[in-house]
């Protein structure tokens, strides 16, 4: 695996992010990983977005994993996940662009904050080819324009997470037509310490499943 430290600009700012590449040659696939909530310490260097990004260059496929506005380096101030849409499709955007990232073959992945970004904002559906929600919670996806779309969505959470005991969970989760692929993770609570390696195989394989193949 290849890993550089990378920059770009969206709405006028600069946001930093790290590139990982597979070994051998490309051009591989691609994912933009999106990380938790940043008042609450996420960043592109959480634990669960680090386990699946080294996860994807292990299986040949490449990543981007970014720091929201406002995190880190990057610059601006943070939207309240109502603006941070822009910086997921100017990602997705960047990390297609790669001389060894395949543009076809674009993936998109968010863990707790970010999946409400993702699930809030359908202008993030048209390019990626597989959507994957880790622990989302059961607001992110209560009549998500995603539950309509007809690109290949995962849900993954824990037994210990509040999604699973959350009234109303299985009508939100049947609304999904096509339904989505949905995992349960014994053991694993919201912050996935100790289980970041279950999570981040069935994460990779269904990119594998969905982006391996021109």
């Amino acid at each position: 695996m290849r890993q550089s430290a990378v920059s770009f600009i969206t709405k006028g700012m600069t946001l930093e992010g790290i590139i990982a590449l597979p070994d051998g040659e490309g051009p591989f696939p691609g994912v933009v990983m999106c990380h938790p909530h940043p008042l609450h310490g996420g960043s592109m260097d959480n634990n669960v977005v680090v386990a699946v990004t080294f996860g994807l260059a292990d299986a040949g496929i490449a990543s981007l994993r970014f720091n929201f506005r406002g995190v880190g380096n990057s610059q601006g101030e943070h939207a309240h996940g109502e603006k941070e849409h822009e910086e997921t499709l100017m990602a997705m955007e960047f990390l297609g662009a790669l001389p060894d990232v395949d543009d076809d073959r674009i993936g998109l992945g968010g863990y707790s904050f970010s999946t409400r970004v993702i699930c809030a904002h359908k202008q993030l559906y048209k390019k990626p080819r597989a959507i994957a929600l880790v622990a989302p919670s059961l607001e992110a996806i209560t009549d998500s324009p995603l539950q309509k779309d007809k690109t290949p969505r995962m849900i993954i959470t824990g037994d210990r997470d509040r999604l699973v005991n959350s009234d109303g969970v299985d009508e939100q989760l049947g609304k999904f037509n096509p339904p989505a692929d949905y995992h349960v993770v014994p053991g694993a609570d919201h912050f996935w310490v100790g289980q970041e390696r279950q999570m981040a195989e069935k994460v990779v394989q269904f990119f594998v499943d969905h982006l391996a193949t021109p």
